[in-house]
């Protein structure tokens, strides 16, 4: 790469966010905001874009700008840079969530960082049925590696146990949406106007009544343009249905988590799995501590549900949802 200089690392910088604006993130909020600074990059939440009805805890905007950072990080090291994030809780005083100081790597990139750097384009929510086919053991716990380096740990649900979070998940879609501003709330992101970059489009929406994949009903949105795919029945999806636990429910601990879930989300793209991320079951209280309690255990909290299973062959590809220019989530100074 050279000797690198100011110029190069804020040009490094400034491509690798363009990269992270794929990240995921509750009702495609982007939760982020980006201040690039002389010789390092600064993550904040983007207070305007907090989803106070639906995520009342904070938890979904830390888990976005966590799944920001880590395709930043994935960005960059694809480019031959080392990433050193320095994570704090941010506070009034404008501290941000992570401060980004990067150096020209020494080894080349990883097998890893390279499958997730291809996988950052292709990975998409996908809602629909998914096929038959299982999922194998040893991609499970690729999955389970790819989260671990964050304080993340995936909790398969199987037995005993999908039936409590599938159960859970049914309490939750019948009681949030009489919490009292939750319905405008997911109103205003399934609605956005011409051009806002932002929320849930149509293409990304069922056109059909709220799933129920075998025992599975994920949340209700607004009637789109997304289809099933043609032949088979929801009973034949073979979903697996996985915990994301953090380390604990510090800001920094769940920060973490969404660099975590990043990581998962790109493992499974890289492995040609579909993955439906689900927040719902644990934004209500009571389903949330049942899941911490019978499934996981109260010494870790659940941060997100995971459905992965393998795409139906017949499913055509899924359309990007849209996001933000570059100049309105990057700010520079100095």
């Amino acid at each position: 790469m050279g000797t690198p200089t100011v110029g190069t690392e804020r040009a490094a910088l400034r491509d690798a966010v363009a990269r992270a604006l794929r990240a995921p993130s509750e009702h495609n909020a982007q939760p982020w905001r980006w201040v690039l600074g002389p010789d390092h990059l600064d993550l904040h939440v983007d207070p305007t874009r907090r989803l106070p009805f639906t995520d009342e805890r904070g938890h979904g905007v830390l888990l976005g700008c966590g799944a920001a950072l880590h395709h930043l990080r994935v960005a960059l090291g694809a480019r031959g840079w080392h990433a050193d994030v320095r994570h704090q809780p941010e506070d009034p005083s404008g501290r941000p969530l992570a401060r980004v100081r990067i150096r020209p790597a020494t080894d080349g990139p990883g097998p890893w960082t390279l499958r997730h750097a291809a996988a950052i384009d292709r990975r998409h929510t996908d809602r629909r049925r998914f096929s038959g086919g299982s999922v194998p053991v040893t991609a499970l716990q690729e999955l389970d590696d790819a989260a671990r380096p964050f304080g993340g740990v995936l909790h398969l649900a199987y037995g005993g146990h999908r039936a409590v979070v599938a159960d859970a998940m049914r309490e939750a879609a019948e009681r949030q949406p009489t919490h009292e501003g939750y319905v405008a709330e997911l109103d205003r992101w399934t609605h956005r106007y011409a051009g806002g970059h932002d929320g849930i489009p149509a293409s990304a929406r069922l056109d059909g009544p709220p799933p129920d994949y075998r025992d599975l009903v994920l949340r209700w949105f607004p009637r789109g343009t997304l289809r099933q795919p043609r032949g088979g029945a929801d009973h034949d999806d073979a979903s697996v249905l996985a915990v994301l636990t953090a380390v604990d429910e510090s800001p920094v601990s769940v920060l973490r988590a969404g660099e975590a879930l990043s990581a998962i989300l790109l493992e499974a793209t890289a492995q040609g799995l579909g993955t439906t991320p689900i927040t719902q079951v644990l934004e209500v209280p009571e389903t949330r501590e049942r899941v911490r309690h019978r499934v996981v255990g109260a010494h870790r909290p659940p941060v997100c549900v995971l459905r992965l299973g393998r795409p139906d062959p017949l499913s055509p590809p899924l359309v990007p949802t849209p996001r933000r220019p570059l100049a309105e989530v990057l700010s520079e100074t100095g």
